[in-house]
């Protein structure tokens, strides 16, 4: 059988330790609240009386500079390319992209036995040469035995310079070759190709010296103009070296709203490859002589730039006040001051948020007071 009177005693003892639980909770959050008061008179009173707590900065005078961020793509200063007068069968490709060559050395071999629309083939040429050569030495063993007047030798001497120039012609028709030193950057055409007339089918680019061609924002362009000092750094092998910007456009392009530029390095250990991308800034501000103060001085309020700067009072008292200031150039690190703070000045570097007009503060970091 159930026992009724056990239910009751067992909802009795229930309800009497929540009730003591709800009247110790209560009495420990009136312990609390008395704790929390007197911890934040406590703190307040102490304030009052030494001043809240700051960290201090002399503003000084020096240089800032500000660096763009960019990045490009690497191109030779000089470039060129290889092409052909004729529509003529490719027989073979003697250099590779990233070959390094001279002057003179054959890039691309033509077809030899196709003809020419404005020049002699070249096995026609060479045979007209050979044929010249041997007249020209006829004419002159008889000449030498007074058999043939000066007026024939001299008709067969300009034959064969004649046909050798012919034959010049028609050797660069089929071995092209590069005009000037410098690094093969692409290659447009395969052995067994046919070669169009006119269209490059190979470049060369002088790395002496590169460009890099970019793309900044608008915002970006702004700050911008050739002549500006441009280093250049690679992240891997520690590489780096010093140029300057040389283009900026004056408009953006309309579809992607960036301004194209270019900055020239001197590259004659080739470090730096056609064709590759590397990262570079360049030098957009610099002030000498300004004054200065570390960022974390500023404080934004109510649509105002302001600082604190630590003055003296009565006797040792030492309180903040708000000043209002102009700013320059600015950097990720310091801002120039142009109105509102002096050389010398101490300013709250940390501490400020909790700061207002005219509170009393104690230095606990950032040298002595100033003076009166």
């Amino acid at each position: 059988m159930s026992n009724p009177g056990g239910k009751l005693k067992g909802r009795g003892r229930m309800i009497l330790w929540i009730s003591v639980g709800l009247v110790v909770a209560l009495f420990a959050f009136r312990i609390w609240r008395v704790s929390s008061k007197e911890s934040y008179a406590s703190i307040s009173s102490i304030q009052q009386t030494e001043g809240k707590p700051v960290e201090v900065t002399k503003v000084s005078r020096g240089n800032l500079e500000t660096w763009m961020s960019l990045s490009g793509t690497v191109e030779g200063s000089f470039q060129y390319p290889v092409i052909s007068t004729n529509s003529i069968a490719v027989t073979g490709v003697a250099k590779k992209e990233g070959d390094r060559v001279k002057a003179g050395d054959v890039l691309i071999r033509l077809e030899k036995g196709a003809p020419n629309p404005m020049l002699l083939s070249y096995n026609r040429s060479l045979a007209l040469y050979e044929d010249a050569r041997a007249d020209a030495e006829r004419m002159r063993a008889l000449y030498k035995e007074g058999a043939v007047s000066k007026q024939a030798l001299d008709k067969a001497e300009l034959a064969l310079a004649v046909a050798k120039g012919d034959l010049a012609n028609a050797r660069e028709g089929t071995n092209l070759v590069a005009t000037h030193a410098g690094v093969v950057t692409s290659v447009l055409v395969k052995e067994g190709e046919m070669a169009n007339a006119y269209a490059p089918l190979m470049w060369i680019a002088r790395t002496d010296s590169v460009k890099v061609s970019f793309e900044a924002g608008s915002g970006q362009a702004v700050d911008l103009k050739a002549g500006q000092k441009a280093l250049w750094s690679s992240g891997a092998g520690g590489d780096s070296g010093t140029g300057a910007l040389s283009r900026i456009d004056l408009s953006a392009d309309p579809e992607s709203h960036l301004v194209k530029g270019e900055a020239l390095f001197p590259n004659k250990a080739g470090r730096l490859i056609p064709g590759s991308v590397v990262s570079f800034k360049v030098l957009s501000g610099e002030r000498m002589g300004v004054i200065r103060v570390p960022v974390e001085c500023l404080v934004e309020r109510s649509g105002a730039t302001i600082m604190f700067a630590v003055e003296a009072a009565k006797g040792d008292t030492l309180v903040a006040r708000q000043r209002v200031v102009t700013m320059g150039l600015r950097t990720p690190d310091e801002v120039e001051i142009l109105s509102g703070l002096a050389e010398g000045d101490r300013v709250v570097r940390f501490g400020q948020t909790l700061l207002e007009d005219g509170d009393r503060v104690k230095i606990v970091r950032g040298g002595e007071a100033p003076a009166r």
